[in-house]
């Protein structure tokens, strides 16, 4: 197991170098593997949605959602945004809420 983690840390910190978002979809309920991806979903920003069928209405609802387009027919994301914050030396920045992760 360490092995398959080290692993996608690797893949994770590779993806976030050039911008890709790692999203799973899966439905089936002994799906193994994912604990070890973690590192990619959470390092690149990526969504995990796990049913029990791809029939299932919150699959569905989720997989439509996540595609979903603007009146000029671009997907609803950011992409390769970046966010910067100057401030004091008395304060300090210890994080931020939301699907984004630290480029270090």
């Amino acid at each position: 197991m360490k092995a398959a983690i080290k692993y996608y840390q690797s893949l994770a910190d590779r993806a976030q170098r050039v911008g890709i978002v790692m999203d799973v979809f899966v439905a089936d309920v002994d799906q193994v593997g994912i604990i070890e991806m973690k590192p990619c979903l959470e390092q690149t920003g990526g969504f995990y949605v796990m049913t029990d069928s791809f029939a299932n209405p919150v699959f569905k609802e989720s997989f439509k959602k996540f595609f979903e387009v603007d009146e000029e027919g671009n997907l609803k994301m950011g992409f390769m945004s970046k966010i910067s914050a100057t401030c004091s030396r008395s304060i300090r920045i210890a994080g931020a809420i939301g699907q984004l992760s630290s480029l270090k």
